[in-house]
């Protein structure tokens, strides 16, 4: 359900900001546009809908464990959870839109000032977002990612669906091949800035479903360049000159399928965004399955030992040339106007065949000291050293003493604590220091009379343990 609400909302966010771009364009710039005029108010009610499911069943969930009436726990996290707050401000923002809409009506000149509220809205839908609750950082990659993507894919939607007459593509071409470029650019900056932070483990997360689904939205992005090269060159150079290379077909339809990829992309991000995100992978496989694909292509477990290396074999080397050579034919297809049909295939065939290669190319080695060889086989033990109960304003030091067959662990490769109680969204994950003879610890302060528990996520000499302690906290 969720998947599809933030697919929905991609898709209508990106249609309402080509609508905007587009009519700040001067007319004689773009394909005349035939937009019904009911269309901006049903993308504003399916906005705000789509926006509002995802939040809705946080509510519903969190009201089943607490016994706490709906309302009262929706209205706490429309204003508290971070997903709320996002959702509250992009309605302001709509509805600034719509009111500003009648102060610039009939002066083509104020249109451009309809952007501001646009970006508003999106910078509210990239709050919630993975790369914004790591880091600022992280959110102003978002935030670009997003503006590139729904500029980029919002102009295509409108300009291919909506568009009449064939007049004037040539001169629309000449300005959105600049444009889109610009755009591409942005999203391979801010992408990788992305992937740092969400993914700094690239290779390794192809264990995770988070990572697979990853792989096949970077393998869309790239015919979606190349198509951005047909149309931009290739296309533009045949319209140019249309005696020279005919007039049969003009390039709604191939920009049609373009804008079909793109909601494909929007389709696999919304997927990702409901997997856990692998920081570190090893410590993410401790609550989450390795990926049923992965799991056949290249392991069923990662030690902290190890690690995904992808190399040049002969099967990914016979992939990686399957692969170019669609890519050649794919671009021949789009910029000579072959049947429009022919572009989805050759796309489809080329994700096959590149995320063939990545799979065939990847293996587990181990890295550095501590072989497996080398390892203590004996299991090791995590024990939380803390009381059971507690008092709201408590200053606590949370610890966990790591032992090896009795022996204090002092070498553990990381220790993460996560401290959640029964209403928490999600926990908070804080890490431990060593402080000697195998303890590890964090500072914590319960603010709110509740049920919590503490979990340590420990990985040492390649094992994992993550036990769970119940803290009851009262009222002082």
């Amino acid at each position: 359900m969720v998947i599809i609400a933030n697919t929905v909302l991609f898709i209508t966010l990106a249609l309402f900001t080509g609508i905007h771009i587009l009519e700040a364009v001067p007319n004689e710039q773009r394909p005349k546009l035939r937009i019904p005029k009911f269309l901006l108010s049903a993308l504003a009610i399916v906005m705000i809908v789509a926006s509002f499911i995802p939040i809705a069943l946080i509510a519903e969930q969190t009201a089943n464990l607490s016994d706490e009436p709906f309302i009262a726990v929706l209205a706490s996290s429309l204003f508290e959870f971070t997903i709320g707050q996002g959702f509250v401000a992009f309605v302001c923002f709509l509805i600034i839109v719509f009111v500003a809409r009648f102060t610039v009506k009939g002066r083509e000149k104020g249109r451009f000032l309809l952007l501001l509220p646009v970006f508003g809205m999106i910078l509210a839908t990239g709050w919630s977002s993975h790369a914004a609750s790591m880091s600022d950082q992280g959110y102003i990659f978002n935030v670009i990612h997003m503006t590139s993507a729904l500029s980029w894919s919002g102009v295509l939607f409108i300009a291919s669906f909506f568009s009449i007459g064939e007049d004037r593509w040539l001169r629309f071409f000449q300005w959105f091949t600049p444009f889109a470029l610009t755009m591409v650019l942005l999203l391979f900056v801010s992408g990788i800035g992305m992937v740092t932070l969400i993914t700094p483990e690239y290779t390794n997360s192809w264990l995770l479903p988070y990572g697979q689904w990853q792989s096949l939205k970077h393998l869309l992005f790239i015919p979606l360049v190349f198509y951005g090269f047909a149309h931009g060159f290739i296309m533009k150079k045949r319209l140019n000159d249309p005696l020279k290379y005919g007039n049969k077909r003009k390039p709604r339809f191939s920009l049609q399928m373009e804008s079909m990829v793109l909601v494909v992309v929007f389709l696999v991000t919304s997927i990702m965004a409901e997997q856990e995100p692998p920081h570190e992978v090893a410590q993410t496989l401790e609550f989450t399955e390795v990926s049923g694909f992965a799991s056949q292509a290249i392991a069923t477990d990662l030690l902290s030992s190890e690690t995904v290396t992808w190399s040049a074999n002969t099967p990914a080397i016979l992939m990686a040339g399957a692969a170019i050579t669609i890519l050649v034919f794919f671009i021949y297809s789009v910029g000579t106007r072959r049947p429009f049909w022919l572009a989805p295939i050759y796309i489809a065939l080329f994700v096959f065949t590149g995320h063939a290669t990545l799979m065939s190319g990847a293996d587990v080695e181990t890295t550095g000291e501590g072989t497996p060889e080398d390892m203590d086989t004996e299991p090791i033990e995590v024990e939380v050293m803390n009381d059971t109960e507690a008092t709201v304003g408590d200053e606590w030091t949370l610890e966990a003493e790591v032992t090896q067959e009795g022996d204090p662990v002092e070498d553990a490769d990381y220790v993460i604590f996560e401290v959640w109680h029964d209403e928490d969204e999600q926990g908070a994950m804080i890490d431990g220091v060593h402080v000697g003879d195998g303890i590890y610890e964090v500072e914590y302060q319960f603010q709110e009379a509740s049920t919590y528990y503490v979990q340590p996520h420990v990985t040492a000499r390649g094992m994992h343990r993550m036990p769970v302690h119940e803290v009851e906290v009262d009222e002082q």
